[in-house]
């Protein structure tokens, strides 16, 4: 079996590394299992963009010094000093010559791949959740370059060999929302003359298969990546 190559966003590496950041009970153990798992069992390859290493850094610090102005720190969730230290250690350790997580670069055709699936994000409407009353919030910059990130690397590897893993469900919405037959035929021949530019095939092979750990079926992920959670919870 060729290996699996697995790209990590920010809130995933985070909720692992300072798991109070997150209250997804969810996201903290299979986050856990992702990073540990990692060098014992599916052969597999843990990347993160290098974008999303400055988060999760960024992350450490909102949720030790935010309580005072930030509504989403609360004294339950503050990293206290010694949490705060050992998690930006224990990350750091991570990253280093890629022990856990390879640093993968931005470059010129992941930024290109953007006009792949911004048009989709700016199109329709991405929320959050649909179960809460809210006003539709399209994913972030940040998020569009993951996407796009995966978009060229599931091109060079493969769609069976690699996965997006994230925490944030904009993310699967609007990958999921791009692989729709439903499209407009305005957006649709947009992203059919941006893919041939790029010598790609648009369609829904296109984009990655992604996996959102706050909420996906552990039937999905052990699909996905069988063998990888022998014991989780």
């Amino acid at each position: 079996m060729s290996k699996h190559h697995i790209l990590v966003d920010a809130c995933v590496a985070a909720a692992h590394f300072a798991p109070k950041t997150t209250k997804s009970v969810n996201l903290k153990s299979r986050a856990a299992a992702l990073m540990m798992g990692s060098a014992t069992t599916y052969d597999a390859r843990l990347l993160i963009p290098s974008f999303c290493i400055a988060e999760v850094f960024a992350v450490f610090e909102k949720y030790r010094w935010g309580q005072t102005w930030n509504k989403q720190v609360s004294a339950a969730n503050t990293i206290t000093p010694t949490e705060f230290q050992l998690a930006r250690d224990y990350f750091r350790d991570a990253i280093h010559n890629g022990a856990v997580l390879l640093q993968w670069d931005l470059n010129r055709y992941h930024i290109l791949c953007v006009d792949l699936i911004a048009p989709v994000n700016n199109a329709y409407k991405i929320l959050r959740s649909r179960k809460r009353k809210r006003s539709p919030t399209p994913a972030s910059t940040y998020d569009m370059l993951i996407v796009a990130m995966s978009i060229w690397l599931q091109h060079q590897l493969g769609p069976d060999a690699f996965t997006l893993v994230t925490g944030d469900d904009r993310i699967r919405q609007v990958v999921s929302r791009a692989k729709s037959a439903s499209l407009s035929r305005a957006i649709r021949e947009h992203l059919e003359e941006v893919a041939s530019l790029l010598g790609l095939e648009h369609g829904p092979n296109l984009y990655p298969t992604v996996l959102n750990f706050t909420n996906a079926k552990r039937t999905d992920i052990e699909a996905r990546l069988p063998d990888w959670f022998p014991a989780w919870p």
